[in-house]
């Protein structure tokens, strides 16, 4: 299958299951004009799925090929968990696109929500009927766009199953370039322990560092809310497994409870020790 074939495919998702989508956007569109919901998820296997609520938009990106240029179709590993703004990618083909489809489409400042999990990337792209409704919503009530990302999960999961099983896969489109193309600038973790060390956090620094990879992502997923099944679920690990980390990292941070626990693991998470 070539990639205007499988585009063409995603385009065909879209209007099938409009109204199913539509239905499941209505409350960002009817409360803070947020018009158009984009959902990208991919896997390090470069297996990926995608949905957006606005098919005129897919089609659009299919006809402008966005998709050869797109900096967004990267590795999982090259991202955090965390905000950005579209509009800022160091892509100069792609701030064109942005900005064309915004005067074409009436979709402006398209802010991108991330989540890293254990071997994938999540992102939600919301993009506005203004400037002033994303960015109103993500200064002051961003926690907003969290939960409707875990209710958008739920009422399409179907979907997202449906579409992450055709099998698609990124590395055909992007060879080698998946894997090392970084597609926003980051601060090095260097630079932000050492900013953290100079405000007196030291101590939070090395506790945080004493913690594995899989610890930190167990930490990230409790403070989403999620039950030890629901994290094994996701991380493809066993309940029991996770519950193992849990109790580690207690151990480690000599934490007496769930809820110092949870507490401290809010605070590595303000300071962006997560």
């Amino acid at each position: 299958m070539t990639w205007l074939e499988i585009w063409t495919e995603f385009v065909r998702y879209h209007i099938k299951y409009y109204n199913q989508i539509s239905k499941v956007t209505k409350p960002l569109l009817d409360c803070f004009e947020i018009v158009c919901v984009d959902y990208l998820r991919t896997y390090k296997s470069g297996r990926f799925t995608y949905l957006s609520s606005r098919p005129e938009c897919t089609e659009y990106y299919l006809s402008e090929q966005c998709y050869r240029y797109d900096p967004y179709l990267k590795h999982p590993d090259l991202y955090k968990t965390g905000f950005l703004w579209l509009e800022n990618s160091r892509s100069i083909n792609f701030q064109k696109f942005i900005c064309n489809i915004g005067h074409k489409h009436n979709v402006y400042s398209p802010l991108m929500m991330i989540e890293r999990g254990m071997d994938y990337i999540e992102m939600f792209c919301f993009s506005g009927k203004t400037d002033e409704a994303v960015r109103m919503l993500h200064l002051k009530h961003s926690q907003l766009l969290k939960t409707f990302a875990t209710y958008y999960k739920k009422e399409l999961g179907f979907l997202l199953h449906e579409t992450g099983e055709a099998g698609f896969s990124l590395i055909d489109l992007q060879g080698e370039s998946f894997y090392t193309d970084c597609p926003d600038p980051a601060i090095k973790t260097d630079s932000i322990h050492a900013f953290l060390r100079a405000l007196g956090k030291t101590a939070e620094v090395e506790r945080a560092s004493s913690l594995s990879s899989r610890e930190r992502d167990c930490l990230r997923l409790l403070l989403r809310g999620n039950s030890a099944k629901d994290t094994a679920t996701e991380l493809n690990l066993s309940q029991r497994t996770v519950e193992f980390y849990l109790e580690n990292v207690k151990n480690k941070l000599n934490c007496g409870g769930k809820r110092e626990l949870f507490s401290v693991a809010s605070e590595f998470n303000n300071l962006g020790l997560l």
